[in-house]
Order: C-alpha cells, then structure tokens, then sequence
C-alpha cells in the first residue's frame, strides 16, 4: 500500500484494512481516524481508505503522482493538511472540510488548476505557494490566523472574499492578479500586498481597523471604513490616482505615501494624530496636499517632498521631531511652516523649507548653549527659503530620529527618504 504512516504512533481506521506503516497494529475508532502525527498519501485509493472517516487527526501530507484527487466526507481534520510536490496533480477537492485546527498548504504543485474547499470556514493558516497554473482556489473560509499566497497566476483570490478576521494576510508576486475584493473587519497583525499584476485592484469595504498596512504596485485601493491604524500605514510605490481615508482618525506610527506617480488625490480629513513620521514624498503629480486640515500631532518628524504648490497643514500643534519641506513648485510659500517653527511646535533640532525659485541655500546653526553662527547665500525670496539645525546632522539623521526601531514601514520610509 502506498499510504505511509511517518508516526510512531498506532495506526487506526474505521476500515480494519491494514495500512503499510511503521507498525502494524490497526484499530477501530467510533469518533475518528488518527493519523498518528503524520501519514502520507500518494494514490487516490490511500485517500478511499479514510473515506468514511468524518474527522481525521494527525497531520496528512498528498504528494506524487496523482492526477486529480478528492479527500471525500472528512469535514474536520484536528491537524494539518499539505499537497506539496505533486507534480501531476491538476485537481484537488475536499469540499466537505470545515475545519482545520492546523495548516492548510499548497506548494509546488506545478499543473494544480484547480483547488477546492467549499465548506472550509476555519484554519489556523494558509499557505498558496509556487501555484503556477492555477485558476481556482474556492472556500468559505470565516477566520484564519495567516495567509500568504505568493507566486501564483490566480487572476482573482475570491476564495476568501468571506473572511472577516485575520491575524496576517500576504498576496505578493501574483503576476496575473487582478483584483481582491475582501470582507475583512480587522488584521490583528500585518495586511501587504506588494508586486502583483500591474492593474492590480483591491477592495477592504468592511475593515475598521489593522495593526499594520503595506501597499505596493497597486493601481486602486479603497478603505471606506478605515478608523484606526495601531501601528505602520504605507502606499509605495503604487499607479493608484486617489487615496481616500475618509474615517482614519489615527496612526500609530508611521504614515507614508511615497513614490506613486499617479496620484493626485490625497485625502484623510479626519486623520488628527501620527504617533511617528509622517512622510509624503515623490508623488509626481500630486500639486496639492490639502487632505490634512485635521491633523494635529505628529510624534516624529515630517518630510513633505515633491511638486506640491500647496500644503495645507493648518491644524497642526506639535511635532516631536524634525521637518523637512521641499517642492519644486516656484510659487509654494514656507510662511505658515515658518511660523510653526517659530512658535516652537516642531520640535526636533533641524528644520527646512525650500521651493523651486530658490538658487542657493540660507543655513542657521545654533548650539543649545545659546551660541550661534550663521552662514548664507542669497535666495530667490528670503521668505520662502530657511534652513537651521542644532547639530550638523544631515536629513538621514532626521529620518531616523522618527522611524520605530520595530517598525518594517519604517524601513521603507528610511529607504524612500534616502533617494530624495
């Protein structure tokens, strides 16, 4: 028989058929089947034999040279399951599964198509990964703990528009994805998706909030119900036009929105507090950033770049660290960053503001005896132009006096900032 039994463990079935095992007891069972802490299956007759089984426990890995297989009747499994390298496997289907108290996985199967598990609500984790013909993964699945789903050419993930928690959600290097619409509440953890197809589309219409959110190469996003963000919110890199936060009050941690070239929207109305950088650079097309009339503090530094000829930041109070505002725009005016610099509000010990019609640079330096020496060119207008620092330290300092030591956007925005 080729359903190997990798356990120590006794062998037991509802069948008294004997397996080829590590050992050669069977027994009855009226709740279940065990597996041990592992068996293997390579035949679909290996899978006939725990037909009858309702529940399996133990963890059960199909592998070799299958072409299409079903795992029927079971609808819990106290265990994992895994499909790895099964080469000639181009349709699976355990369609009476519920429940999986460990992993689901599917890895290298290099012909699968299709995949499905149409009453699974509950699995601790999902892995889809190295799926290169697949089109179809289906569930029904209501909470799960970690999913990732990487290098596949599934085009949609609808099989999990259902979910409603999770503690970390991963899509990445999907070439042919195209959209994900998802009915997610909350992400306990980290929500990323990065470097998918070109014209990428998501949706979170449910999600209240998340710990951590990553966005890249994405070409449409939309969080209507987006309050609270405990920890990183960042957009790199993506072909998205508008980014509309509507409900976001608050970010943790760092906020960035760096290098999408497309955008001319930016709006978070009712966004008041940034517990750590707040970044937005290198948005090509992005003329006016009037989005933040609300904000109020920021817990690290500020570093606005690009081709801005507007900033509205008119509410804001406090900023622990360091500002850093550059455009290439002639006819942006510094004076209302000024004012907050002079009132003391931005905290950090270097300051600067440039536009596009100055030619040179003006420098202060000031130690924190009271001494101080100044050096200065001219400038194309005096007002719209300043520049002053504590310490001679340079804008990479400034980064990283606002990024969290623990934080992965955080890294990201060092990144972003070391190009400007």
């Amino acid at each position: 028989m080729q359903f190997k039994k990798t356990a120590i463990a006794t062998v037991a079935a509802v069948s008294s058929t004997a397996y080829a095992a590590n050992t050669t007891s069977t027994q009855s069972i009226a709740s279940g089947c065990s597996l041990g802490s592992s068996a293997t299956a390579t035949a679909q007759s290996d899978l006939d034999k725990i037909a009858s089984c309702t529940e399996l426990v133990g963890n059960l890995t199909i592998t070799g040279t299958l072409g299409s297989a079903a795992l029927a009747n079971v609808k819990k499994i106290d265990g994992s399951l895994r499909l790895y390298n099964a080469t000639d496997l181009v349709n699976f289907s355990a369609d009476s599964l519920s429940t999986i108290s460990g992993s689901l996985t599917l890895q290298d199967l290099t012909v699968l198509e299709s995949a499905s598990f149409g009453s699974l609500q509950q699995v601790d984790g999902i892995v889809l990964q190295t799926l290169p013909a697949i089109s179809t993964f289906s569930t029904n699945l209501q909470k799960a703990n970690n999913i990732q789903i990487s290098d596949t050419t599934l085009e949609s993930v609808d099989g999990f528009s259902t979910l409603k928690e999770v503690s970390e959600l991963n899509i990445n290097n999907n070439r042919y994805l195209s959209s994900f619409n998802s009915s997610l509440e909350s992400v306990s953890d980290s929500l990323q998706i990065s470097f998918n197809g070109e014209s990428t589309q998501v949706s979170f219409n449910e999600l209240v909030w998340a710990n951590n959110i990553t966005l890249r190469d994405v070409e449409q996003a939309t969080f209507p119900k987006l309050q609270t963000v405990n920890a990183s919110l960042g957009f790199i890199n993506n072909t998205l036009s508008n980014i509309t936060l509507d409900k976001l009050t608050k970010v943790g941690q760092t906020f960035s929105v760096t290098s999408n070239e497309d955008l001319t929207v930016l709006e978070c109305k009712n966004l008041t507090s940034v517990g750590g950088g707040f970044v937005v650079a290198n948005n090509t097309n992005l003329n006016t950033i009037d989005g933040f009339s609300n904000l109020e503090t920021v817990g690290g530094a500020v570093i606005v770049t690009g081709e801005f000829s507007s900033l509205d930041l008119s509410s804001l109070k406090s900023v622990r660290g360091d500002a850093t505002i550059e455009t290439n725009a002639s006819n942006f005016s510094c004076s209302a960053i000024k004012k907050l610099q002079s009132n003391g509000a931005i905290q950090g010990d270097s300051f600067v503001c440039k536009n596009g019609a100055v030619s040179s640079s003006s420098s202060v330096t000031s130690s924190k005896s009271g001494s101080k020496t100044s050096s200065s060119t001219k400038t194309a207008s005096s007002d719209d132009s300043s520049s002053s620092s504590s310490s001679s330290s340079s804008k990479g300092m400034a980064a990283a006096d606002f990024i969290p030591v623990n934080s992965v956007m955080g890294a990201i925005a060092a990144a972003a900032i070391a190009l400007l």
